[in-house]
């Protein structure tokens, strides 16, 4: 039934390819989004989308279709950081295209499915841009997830008004459909004491050696963490720590710890400061256990803020919406497409996780590869991407009729 429209696709390979390209030439670290987000723009007033702006946070959004029903293709457009300690194959802001794969920092993590949004939405357009669409399919170039995932898209439907009924997510997932994600947060320990010369040590109270008795813990903690399917097992990491004193001739009177913490289902923020609390509380240790705030600027200047906390969530395998992404797969490929999780956060800790929108992700590349210098992208994987993103809105609205 949509031959025309897959074969469309086919024949803006060229196009596809130019896009990405350019997506990746342009240097996009979080919070310097502005380049990218106007060249984004530029493509997607040229391909006739019906509608587009730039949002309060930053966030470039297009719309085709006047739809009842709302679908929201998020692709965020920030990358990490290039350091000077990686070991590049080509230089990371080339877009270098060398036997059939593209080189360069975002070609996994995440620009490949912007492209492949903007192409999708071009080839809708094309086809059926003079007929009422059923869908409102909204594609968004989403900024600063690497600093706090889930924020952009919270800001796009509480603050700007989108609410989708649907969200897929462009994080790499290798040609599967992944389904949900471990949550994860931050947290913070301080322990306090009393401060004495160092040469009268035991007239003090040392508060890193309480906060090391806490640290002991924790680490026995991690290993008794539960193993959820399928998710797997949660995780507690001290990533940090530091201390305080009259001076380096001191004993130390204040020392914070900063925890990176994996939730697996059945896991959330309530508990996980209870464990904690029941750490010190079982050691005889007065701490201060708490979630921080995260604080940032868009390149737009806005400030925002949210508690560094990010949902589990998982999308059911029977639903609807994992039916459609995989009839959208067999069309695409001819086979069964393999369903799958993240072991990373995406900005579904928004959509599903706080808000309980049904959301999948679908992309091309692999997730390993990731925020490291070996990103590397296989443009035939790009190719069938952008097939599954023009053709899936039409087959999600065939698995709501035969509901």
């Amino acid at each position: 039934m949509f031959e025309n429209l897959l074969q469309n696709v086919k024949n803006q390979r060229q196009l596809l390819e130019s896009t990405i390209q350019k997506l990746i030439q342009i240097r996009s670290y979080s919070g310097q989004e502005g380049e990218i987000v106007k060249f984004i723009e530029s493509r997607m007033k040229e391909f006739d989308f019906d509608e587009v702006f730039i949002d309060g946070l930053g966030n470039i959004v297009g719309r085709i279709g006047h739809g009842p029903i709302v679908i929201l293709y998020d692709a965020h457009i920030d990358t990490v950081k290039v350091t000077d300690n990686e070991n590049w194959l080509y230089p990371p802001f080339e877009g270098k295209i060398v036997d059939g794969k593209i080189y360069g920092r975002g070609a996994v993590d995440e620009k490949p499915a912007m492209a492949g949004y903007l192409l999708a939405a071009r080839a809708i357009k094309t086809l059926y841009g003079k007929q009422e669409l059923p869908f409102s399919l909204y594609v968004v170039g989403s900024v600063m997830e690497e600093d706090c995932d889930g924020y952009p898209l919270l800001h796009l439907i509480e603050k700007e008004g989108i609410k989708p009924d649907f969200v897929l997510l462009g994080e790499p997932t290798d040609l599967k459909i992944y389904r949900g994600q471990r949550g994860r947060m931050e947290i913070e320990i301080a322990t306090f004491g009393k401060s004495a010369h160092g040469a009268h040590n035991q007239q003090g109270i040392n508060a890193i050696y309480r906060m090391a008795r806490i640290i002991e813990q924790i680490e026995k903690l991690d290993q008794q963490l539960p193993s959820v399917q399928p998710l797997g097992k949660g995780s507690i990491t001290v990533s940090d720590i530091s201390s305080k004193g009259p001076s380096l001739c001191s004993v130390p009177d204040f020392c914070c710890i900063h925890i990176d913490r994996r939730l697996t289902l059945g896991e959330n923020k309530e508990i996980v400061i209870s464990q904690l609390k029941e750490i010190a509380k079982s050691l005889g240790i007065v701490a201060e256990v708490r979630i921080p705030q995260y604080h940032g600027t868009s390149w737009k200047g806005t400030k925002f803020e949210q508690e560094a906390y990010f949902p589990t969530w998982v999308l059911a395998e029977d639903h609807l919406l994992l039916k459609a992404a995989k009839a959208t797969g067999q069309q695409v490929f001819n086979r069964e497409v393999e369903t799958g999780v993240w072991s990373f956060s995406t900005n579904g800790v928004a959509t599903a996780g706080r808000l309980n929108i049904p959301t999948f992700g679908f992309a091309p590349g692999k997730e390993e590869l990731a925020h490291s210098d070996r990103e590397e992208l296989v443009l035939d994987d790009l190719q069938k991407a952008t097939e599954f993103y023009a053709l899936f809105p039409f087959e999600l609205m065939k698995t709501l009729n035969e509901k």
